[in-house]
């Protein structure tokens, strides 16, 4: 039986009407608390967005939706097999305006950046040619400069209004960040006939 995971949260919406789209998931479907959807020839999990890729990963489930954020995070070894442009926003390092300075013209000087995207943070940043010290932080990542924690910070934005009211301005855009259809490579390889209809759906509706 294939298993494909979805986000609880706020993305779960968007995954539920994609999935409803792409006459995967049955119109009205409410999950209520439950946590697993059973359909006939298939099963949808519900789960923390972080734990999606790893799940996928494992092989406990075939299928899943996932910001590309959280994939990056998570160092899990997977298959993108789509983009489908939901949920779009932007990874970014933000800070208060005297913050651009140092991080545009000071080569030799480690600026400390606030985030919770720590693997990521290592990954990319060198590769923008900034040489930094990660803080790792779960909450309120705006508050860093604010209380000298960090000089600036690393963070997904989509409106940019909480870095606005925090005094805060976006320094550096790095990656765009949309949810994405993920697979486990064994499964492509054993389930492919399976896998491939509803590949087809989602992308018929999801462009």
């Amino acid at each position: 039986m294939l298993t494909m995971a979805i986000p609880t949260g706020r993305s779960m919406e968007d995954a539920a009407e994609l999935l409803t789209k792409a006459d995967i998931l049955p119109p009205d479907t409410d999950p209520g608390r439950r946590l697993e959807i059973p359909l006939r020839d298939m099963r949808i999990i519900l789960v923390k967005p972080q734990d999606v890729p790893p799940l996928v990963h494992m092989g406990f489930a075939q299928l899943g939706l996932a910001g590309q954020d959280v994939i990056l995070e998570s160092g899990a070894r997977v298959a993108v097999l789509h983009d489908t442009g939901l949920c779009p926003c932007r990874m970014v390092i933000a800070g208060p305006p005297k913050a651009r300075e140092g991080l545009m013209n000071s080569p030799n000087r480690k600026l400390r950046v606030a985030t919770k995207y720590v693997r990521t943070a290592d990954q990319v940043l060198p590769q923008r040619g900034l040489r930094t010290v990660t803080v790792p932080l779960h909450g309120s990542v705006e508050i860093a400069p604010a209380l000298g924690i960090a000089e600036v910070i690393m963070d997904i934005v989509q409106t940019g209004n909480t870095l606005k009211a925090n005094g805060l301005s976006v320094l550096m855009e790095l990656f765009p960040v949309t949810m994405r259809l993920i697979a486990n490579p064994g499964a492509l390889n054993l389930q492919w006939d399976r896998i491939r209809p509803m590949l087809e759906r989602i992308r018929e509706v999801s462009g």
